[in-house]
């Protein structure tokens, strides 16, 4: 098996840079970093992670809205969605399970479970990711002995939080626990409710 997507001859590693680095380079003055470029990377990386695997939540979301919207025209539907970012379609698939008596506290702990790991996905993927020392430095410091930090800054509130490899594992597990119980329950809903006339079946449901 062969995959064409991974057509990079170059051995050369890549690296995440700062713009403080970037500027520097500019300047042409090698002052890089690399503990803290390596950091970032990795950083970065697990960060990509936690906001691809919300991707997959999108979709099940879109399922579960063509499910119960039934339209006749699922791509003209699907392209109407695609214009919609996340949190509209939330509202839409809530106002829909109350259309169908289907919102019951199951249905509303699961969408507000959505709407968080959402809005977690959000503050990742749009905030800002420096480095900063933990406490204010002060004259004569030693640089061995100050506790360095990653922190998010939200564009929105300007507030931040430091950011940490064991946290971003947690939001990506929070993903999954969240995907795990929307599932479960379009499994039922679709057990409990009268099929669709037009809806064929998806990538995660099926038809009665």
């Amino acid at each position: 098996m062969h995959s064409v997507s991974f057509d990079d001859d170059s051995y050369e590693e890549l690296c995440v840079f700062r713009g403080n680095d970037l500027l520097i380079v500019h300047h042409d003055v090698a002052d890089l970093d690399w503990q803290e470029v390596a950091e970032r990377s990795a950083l970065d990386e697990r960060r990509g992670l936690a906001i691809a695997q919300v991707v997959v939540l999108e979709d099940l979301i879109d399922e579960l809205i063509l499910y119960l919207a039934d339209p006749v025209s699922i791509d003209a539907y699907q392209a109407g969605l695609d214009r919609l970012t996340i949190g509209p379609r939330l509202d839409r698939l809530e106002a829909l399970l109350l259309n169908a008596r289907h919102l019951d506290d199951k249905a509303t702990e699961v969408l507000n479970a959505a709407r968080r790991v959402v809005a977690r996905r959000n503050e990742l993927a749009h905030g800002t990711i420096y480095f900063r020392p933990v406490q204010p430095m002060q004259l004569g410091s030693l640089v061995d002995g100050i506790e360095l930090e990653w922190v998010i800054t939200s564009r929105r509130s300007r507030s931040f939080e430091r950011i940490t490899m064991a946290g971003l594992r947690r939001d990506v597990y929070d993903a999954i626990d969240c995907f795990s119980s929307m599932l479960q329950f379009a499994e039922r809903l679709v057990e409990s409710s009268s099929p669709p006339y037009n809806f064929g079946g998806g990538r995660y449901l099926g038809t009665p």
